[in-house]
């Protein structure tokens, strides 16, 4: 491994345990409140700390492995990407649904704080749609496999 990674998993390693550690945090707040809109806001600052947490370990198990790819590991893959492919599409529909139900909520609600954090609702995803529209092209496009083998059909190890 080189020092640029081994650099970068230190990095990301210091970050997983920020992320723990404000999430112990939050979750301890959250616990303590009894105002629904402050426990809605610690609630929210959890889950997105919680999904910052996991995605860093993702990213640690990307750097930090180099499977040994046999043909039916590339073939399944292909096939898992194209499966994320079929998943986002059905959930992207249904963000287009949410964002349409938060904007006639937005209609009908007077209270300001309601209003604000329908409207955070919506923002989130509006920001989902076109960040996972960018994912789905960059994971149809990425290698099946990050090392170049010297002839097309070598499998790296």
């Amino acid at each position: 491994m080189s020092d640029k990674n081994e650099k970068l998993i230190a990095i990301i390693e210091r970050q997983i345990e920020v992320e723990e550690e404000t999430l112990n945090e939050l979750s301890l707040a959250e616990e303590s409140v009894s105002e629904p809109a402050v426990r809605l806001i610690l609630m929210e600052l959890r889950l997105d700390t919680w999904r910052h947490k996991n995605l860093l370990q993702g990213m640690l198990e990307i750097i930090s492995t180099t499977p040994c790819d046999s043909w039916s590991a590339k073939v399944q893959r292909y096939i898992d990407r194209i499966k994320l492919e079929n998943i986002l599409k059905s959930v992207l529909a249904k963000e287009g649904e949410m964002i349409e139900l938060l904007s006639q909520a937005l209609h009908e609600l007077e209270d300001p704080l309601a209003k604000a954090i329908f409207q955070r609702l919506k923002d989130d995803e509006k920001r989902h749609d076109s960040g996972l529209r960018e994912v789905i092209t960059m994971i149809k496009t990425a290698p099946l496999q990050r090392q170049k083998a010297q002839r097309g059909n070598d499998i790296v190890c």
